[in-house]
């Protein structure tokens, strides 16, 4: 595939669509179109289909203008393949107007997406195959959608009576496992209904959002450079992944310029949140297994990563270490020394117990073709992070649109094809190592000054940017809009988990429930960052 320059992109898009205007681009590397909302469906199969394109839908949100303007905006974005140039696509539904066309029999990634607006917002994805509702369960009274702005985010709702339709495979032998929402132990609520013909599963079905908290409707009542708190806290295992992210697009619309120094202590921040994250992973697959020794030598490692975090933050979970404009707090060099040597003895470790798990061959017997979720069903649901480079997704937002301090940090990225359980784990093994490669780096190459910058003049009223940051899970993305006075008018908020959990539906077809539980903790997602 010719990577072509922006311009080209954007000729080949207004020669095929002559009724499409350019608008400014949001970001660097982006290109904006307003388009009328007839076109959608066409425009976007093009962009995704287009040799020369190949278009992943990356975010498709929902906007309520008011009280600006009478209207809503929708907003489809989408990453280019070869070049990672982003194209980001609006329209508008005007006065009482609730319709728009649907894209999901075009493109299946879009079809969670367009079910949330519908709860949310009211407005109707026609020709949409699967209208139920999706983040508004049953119980919610009709007509309610929170994300308008005539909705109080204080308003305390009644119950009625629903009933949720689970799809039913009919035949002989077939029956339905349900399983949660409840479940043993500290896991989070979700619900997974199996059906089964004798042992394989034919079909899966998930209703999550349990945990729905209202997040986006709370970050509407805060100002720009206070909600920091709000998104470290959207999902708790990637504390640095939303303030990061969140902290970027306020600075873009503030028009700051972080400081070098500040840059590569998040840099420095993230990576160590990757580690202790994919040592509790690696650990916990080898416990589905039953393989104990590997689990708390795991356990063991990541302990010592987040006693380390406290040492240097005073956060096991590395809460309070970004602010908008830079970092509020000061890594000393004789520290960064420090944590090498400390990460040099656990990579040392780790590298040990990596070359036992591997030549298990019980271990490897469990692992490997189960759960597999192959590049092209990937590539159709727009799979992201982890999951995605085990199913040869070549994608790393550190390398491919480089934030913080990657534009000086090469990034190595680990790439699997197979799929499968064991892909997964070897992306999360080949990535520790590569993140203390990375720390190595940044002790190197950090230079001295000032770790922040202050906000200055306010943005418009209807300005609005993206963000996106590669977390540990995969691409964490926010799209923020200026209200009045400083305010937060929309904050949309997409944890990869939103993306990669319909996925998991694909990679547990023909496998045994016994083997759920370890398919499922190999994808990790978040039902909290997902439920939002």
């Amino acid at each position: 595939m010719v990577i072509m320059d922006t311009n080209a992109y954007d000729d080949m898009l207004k020669t095929a669509f002559p009724a499409i205007r350019a608008n400014e681009p949001v970001c660097t590397k982006s290109s904006h179109f307003q388009v009328p909302k007839n076109l959608l469906p066409a425009i976007t199969h093009y962009i995704h289909t287009q040799p020369n394109l190949r278009g992943k839908l990356t975010l498709l949100w929902a906007c309520d203008h008011r009280p600006s303007r009478d209207t809503y905006g929708l907003y489809y974005l989408f990453t280019l393949e070869a070049s990672h140039h982003w194209m980001v696509l609006s329209t508008e539904l005007t006065n009482t107007d609730r319709l728009f066309p649907s894209i999901t029999p075009h493109i299946h990634a879009a079809q969670w997406y367009e079910r949330e607006i519908r709860d949310m917002f009211g407005l109707i994805p026609q020709g949409h195959p699967d209208l139920r509702r999706l983040v508004r369960h049953e119980h919610w009274p009709k007509g309610t959608h929170p994300l308008r702005k005539d909705f109080p985010w204080n308003c305390v709702l009644g119950r009625q009576q629903g009933t949720y339709h689970f799809p039913h495979i009919e035949g002989e032998g077939v029956f339905e496992v349900p399983v949660g929402p409840i479940h043993a132990g500290i896991i989070e609520p979700g619900h997974f209904r199996f059906s089964v013909a004798g042992e394989p599963i034919m079909h899966l079905e998930l209703r999550h959002f349990w945990k729905h908290r209202g997040v986006e409707k709370l970050f509407e009542q805060q100002p720009l450079t206070d909600a920091v708190s709000l998104a470290e806290r959207v999902s708790g295992d990637t504390t640095v992944g939303h303030s990061l992210a969140y902290c970027q697009a306020v600075e873009a619309l503030l028009h700051l310029d972080v400081p070098r120094r500040a840059k590569y202590l998040r840099s420095l921040f993230l990576e160590l949140e990757r580690l202790y994250n994919h040592l509790g992973d690696i650990g916990a697959m080898c416990n589905d297994t039953a393989y104990a020794l590997a689990h708390a030598h795991c356990g063991r490692m990541k302990e010592q990563i987040m006693q380390l975090n406290d040492r240097l933050t005073g956060s096991r979970f590395l809460r309070g270490v970004i602010q908008v404009g830079g970092v509020p707090r000061d890594i000393e060099n004789a520290q960064l020394v420090k944590i090498v040597e400390e990460l040099n003895r656990i990579q040392s470790d780790f590298s040990e117990v990596g070359a036992i798990i591997f030549a298990n061959a019980s271990l490897t017997d469990r692992l490997e073709t189960t759960g597999v979720l192959n590049e092209q069903t990937a590539w159709d649901h727009a799979v992201i992070g982890i999951v995605g480079r085990a199913s040869g997704m070549n994608c790393d937002l550190r390398r491919d649109r480089p934030f913080a301090a990657y534009d000086e940090l090469p990034v190595n990225v680990a790439l699997y094809r197979y799929g499968d359980v064991r892909a997964r784990l070897r992306v999360r093994g080949d990535e520790i190592h590569e993140s203390i490669r990375l720390i190595r780096d940044i002790r190197r190459k950090i230079p001295d000054g000032p770790i922040a910058c202050q906000p200055g003049s306010l943005p418009n009223p209807g300005d609005w940017t993206l963000s996106a940051v590669e977390g540990w899970r995969g691409e964490i993305l926010y799209a923020v809009t200026a209200g009045e006075g400083g305010q937060i008018h929309r904050c949309k908020v997409r944890d990869p988990s939103f993306v990669n959990w319909p996925a998991i539906q694909w990679a547990v077809l023909g496998n045994i429930i016994p083997d759920f539980p370890l398919i499922n903790k190999s994808f990790n997602l978040s039902y909290a960052g997902n439920d939002l």
